[in-house]
């Protein structure tokens, strides 16, 4: 059994004992999460759209990282102007417990 879920505007298709990398959560390390299901399928059956609203995921966070450096460079010609940002987006790690259908 598979399920597709949302979380932080992007979608991940997910099933029981996988490890998930999210955008930032406010749970902390240790705490359960339920996350929003879009579709659920099993071999040949599946569920979406209202059916799939009453199912739902549980993941619990193992941990909180940063990702890699994203380096923005930004140049003028003639203009003597450089500018270099740095950028590291928070991710929290979730692993999957349990995938419920009701």
């Amino acid at each position: 059994m598979y399920a597709i879920v949302r979380s932080g505007n992007k979608q991940y298709r997910v099933e029981k004992g996988d490890r998930i990398a999210v955008e930032k959560l406010p749970q902390q390390v240790g705490e359960q999460v339920k996350l929003d299901v879009v579709f659920v399928g099993s071999g040949d059956s599946y569920q979406s759209g209202k059916a799939a609203a009453d199912a739902s995921v549980l993941a619990k966070v193992i941990a909180e990282r940063k990702g890699a450096k994203v380096i923005s460079f930004d140049y003028r010609n003639k203009h003597r102007r450089r500018t270099t940002r740095g950028h590291r987006q928070t991710f929290t790690h979730l692993e999957i417990k349990d995938i419920l259908v009701s």
